[in-house]
């Protein structure tokens, strides 16, 4: 058999990532296996694992795939050179709202990752692999307001740690209701006006001095 391409291995790659999304979206992630994938996508469970060593590393590649549009800003906001660090995660968070309700694939991407990532098998051992990515959102969150404290955007004494998980915090259950009711907080009305609230927020609390002052 002749061996494929780039290109023809990147379409493989894709076709498995979109067929799990559609079999993710019916089965949920802990009920669906490499098997049924690669049956929806046409490809022998071989093809697979050449692509993604277990089922996590398929998720990852998903969670990938959803922030790959913001991941841009996002980097530059974590940059050390970037002279406006919480501009910058303002912009991402917007462009995130704008990214996930002008493509339904990426809405319908996210879904399946918010709400039907349920507990995955991984080497005999069950975790939730939503887990990882809130560890690694709260450092990334981390190293931009690290940013923002030595571009003197934030004060020295600012508390880092526990301003990341208000701010992951607030992100996590703006999402959430924004899917449930997306009617209720509009898009292009409500969720700039709410990200400039928690910009707001992270740039008067989370302080010994504005802890004093209360």
């Amino acid at each position: 058999m002749a061996r494929k391409t780039k290109e023809e291995a990147r379409q493989t790659r894709t076709d498995i990532l979109s067929a799990a999304i559609r079999i993710f979206s019916v089965r949920g992630v802990s009920r669906t296996t490499l098997n049924d994938i690669a049956k929806e996508a046409g490809v022998t469970r071989g093809a697979i694992y050449w692509h993604f060593n277990n089922k996590n590393d398929l998720l990852a590649a998903l969670w990938d795939q959803l922030f790959l549009p913001i991941e841009p800003i996002v980097q530059a906001s974590e940059s050390s050179d970037e002279s406006d660090p919480l501009g910058r995660m303002r912009e991402a968070l917007l462009s995130l709202f704008t990214s996930l309700a002008s493509d339904p694939t990426q809405l319908q991407l996210f879904r399946i990752l918010h709400d039907k990532c349920e507990l995955v098998e991984d080497t005999g051992t069950e975790h939730l692999h939503r887990a990882n990515c809130h560890r690694d959102g709260l450092k990334r969150i981390g190293t931009v307001l690290s940013n923002s404290v030595a571009r003197g955007q934030l004060p020295p004494d600012y508390n880092i740690h526990l301003a990341s998980i208000a701010a992951i915090s607030f992100i996590d259950g703006l999402l959430a209701n924004w899917l449930m009711f997306p009617t209720l907080i509009r898009a292009d009305r409500e969720i700039p006006l709410l990200v400039d609230e928690l910009m707001a927020m992270l740039r008067r609390g989370f302080s010994a001095r504005s802890h004093d002052s209360q």
